[in-house]
C-alpha cells in the first residue's frame, strides 16, 4: 500500500492466507508485500508455524504449482518458521475452545506465545480476535 507506513510493531507472524495472498496477488498481497520488504531490510521479524507453511505448499501443490522454483521461492523469503513443538498446549486449549480449524490455531497460538499480531485475511480469525491482535488485509 503506498504511502502506508509500517506500525510500531516490530514483528508479526502471517497466516497461510496472507501468505498466499501475497502469491496470488489477491487482495492485500502489497501490504504482506511491504511486511516482506520490511523483513528482508531487517526492519521488522517475521513468523510463521511450520504447519502453516505446509498448508501453503500443500494448497500450491494441489493446484498445479509445486515446481522446486516456487518452493524455493516461498522458502527463500524473509519469513522464521516456527516449530510446531513450540506451541502445541496452546493449540490444543485454542482448538478445545474455539471453533476455528487446527492450523489457524498453530498460527494463532504462535502470535499469542510471540506477543504480536497475526496477519491475514481468513474469517476464521473473527473468531480469536478477543485474545489476539489480528492485523486484518483488504
Amino acid at each position: 500500500m503506498k504511502g502506508r507506513r509500517i506500525s510500531s510493531v516490530s514483528r508479526y507472524v502471517l497466516d497461510s492466507f496472507a501468505l498466499l495472498t501475497f502469491l496470488q496477488h489477491e487482495q492485500g498481497w502489497e501490504h504482506v508485500g511491504e511486511l516482506l520488504k520490511e523483513a528482508a531490510n531487517g526492519k521488522i521479524e517475521l513468523y510463521m508455524s511450520i504447519i502453516n507453511m505446509a498448508e501453503v505448499k500443500y494448497l500450491i501443490a494441489r493446484r498445479g504449482g509445486r515446481t522446486p522454483q516456487v518452493i524455493a521461492a516461498i522458502e527463500a523469503l524473509p519469513i522464521s518458521i516456527v516449530s510446531a513443538d513450540e506451541c502445541i498446549e496452546r493449540v490444543i486449549e485454542l482448538k478445545a475452545k474455539y471453533p476455528v480449524s487446527l492450523a489457524d490455531c498453530f498460527g494463532a497460538a504462535t502470535a499469542i506465545d510471540l506477543n504480536c499480531p497475526i496477519v491475514t485475511a481468513d474469517p476464521e480469525f473473527k473468531k480469536l480476535e478477543s485474545i489476539l491482535q489480528v492485523e486484518w488485509l483488504g
